[in-house]
Order: C-alpha cells, then sequence, then structure tokens
C-alpha cells in the first residue's frame, strides 16, 4: 500500500509534475510509479538503473516544458 501522502501527491494530477521533477532534480527519490501513474508515460527502458531512471525522467520533463 502507497503512503497516504504519496497518494495524494498522485491524486493531485498532471498540476503535480513540475513539483515532482524539481524535487526529482534536487534530490532523487522514488518518484517514478507517481509520474508514471499521473502522466501514463515511461520514459526510462526497462532495465534503467536508478540513475538513468531519473535522468531519462529530467529529460522528459525538459522536453514537455515542465521544468
Amino acid at each position: 500500500m502507497l503512503h497516504p501522502a504519496y497518494q495524494r501527491i498522485i491524486g493531485f494530477g498532471p498540476v503535480a509534475i513540475p513539483l515532482i521533477l524539481r524535487e526529482l532534480e534536487r534530490e532523487p527519490a522514488h518518484w517514478f510509479w507517481a509520474l508514471n501513474a499521473i502522466s501514463g508515460e515511461d520514459p526510462a527502458p526497462e532495465g534503467s538503473t536508478f540513475d538513468e531512471a531519473a535522468a531519462a525522467w529530467l529529460k522528459w520533463g525538459r522536453e514537455r516544458g515542465y521544468i
């Protein structure tokens, strides 16, 4: 089960994406599931390391103007 605070962040929907990406950029943490749940996308190739996945999500966010 997801932590209630994590669930609330997902509940904000797309408005939360820039906030999550800025946090991921500032202090990498496991935000990938939330980003995927909100966006319906997963830019990190299967088998990516944590750092590779973080970089893929940040690139995705920059390309879409979120950050």
